[in-house]
């Protein structure tokens, strides 16, 4: 027999998830996944970055401020959960501690920026199930400095409106038989990979000059995002069709970009 009290805890574990999944959207890059986080109305203060409402603008927000960092790490504790009347009204109040870790390298090495504070929540159940309707986010300590502002410049020819953290470019060799259903799998494979956040450009393409080999290019906002992919169910489908081609050999590189400019100098 399900008793009130066995409802309360059921609640407190399903809106304590919520909490849970927030930062695992954040921290692999699926800031779509926020859907299923707040309300369709929810809103999100983040302190200095503002006042954001419902799941896109709020996954946009958050996108913008952690784009900067190649790999962060959200972790809650201290979860506190009371409900409006006996709980069965359908609302919830909550708030929890985080830590969250952010790192980024540059020439020198692996740098870490730290933000300490708590999350005062308010929650919704909803048909689809508990929801976070209002999120307040209150930052007690940071250590550590985040990475530098880029410098500001004026737009010209060949500088991409976004900015590029590393280029992957190199090949792989598969039967030649096989490439031509590769490639039939590599173009569902870069649209959805093109819909990816950090994602600024992504090709397989035939070598004309070798029946055997693909050219890959790749351009990455962050290692972050990169890591998001290799999460993504699209890449589990193109693995298989990889593995089906017969890959005999391959060559690929990470070239970090310090720079963007036009490919031939501009003479006044």
């Amino acid at each position: 027999m399900t008793t009130p009290d066995m409802n309360r805890v059921a609640d407190e574990r399903e809106i304590s998830d919520v909490v849970i999944r927030y930062t695992w959207a954040l921290d692999h890059r699926r800031f779509d996944d926020l859907a299923d986080v707040f309300c369709e109305d929810a809103t999100a203060d983040y302190g200095r970055l503002g006042v954001f409402k419902g799941p896109a603008a709020i996954g946009q927000a958050a996108a913008g401020s952690l784009r900067r960092f190649d790999r962060t790490q959200h972790i809650v504790s201290n979860h506190q959960i009371t409900f409006d009347g006996d709980g069965d009204g359908g609302g919830a109040r909550g708030r929890c501690y985080f830590q969250a870790q952010h790192v980024w390298v540059d020439a020198s090495g692996a740098h870490n920026y730290t933000v300490a504070g708590s999350y005062l929540d308010r929650y919704r159940r909803t048909a689809a199930g508990w929801r976070i309707a209002e999120r307040v986010l209150r930052v007690t300590w940071t250590d550590g400095h985040p990475p530098p502002a880029p410098p500001a410049r004026e737009a010209q020819e060949g500088t991409s409106p976004e900015a590029t953290a590393f280029v992957i470019a190199g090949w792989i060799d598969v039967n030649p038989d096989e490439r031509a259903e590769l490639l039939d799998a590599a173009v569902v494979m870069m649209s959805e990979t093109a819909k990816e956040a950090g994602n600024l450009e992504y090709n397989f393409a035939a070598d004309p000059a070798d029946p055997a080999r693909v050219r890959i290019f790749e351009r990455w906002r962050s290692d972050a995002d990169l890591r998001g992919h290799f999460d993504a169910p699209h890449m589990a489908v193109f693995a298989k069709a990889l593995s089906k081609a017969g890959v005999h050999g391959r060559h690929l590189s990470r070239f970090h970009v310090s720079s963007v400019g036009p490919v031939f100098e501009v003479r006044t």
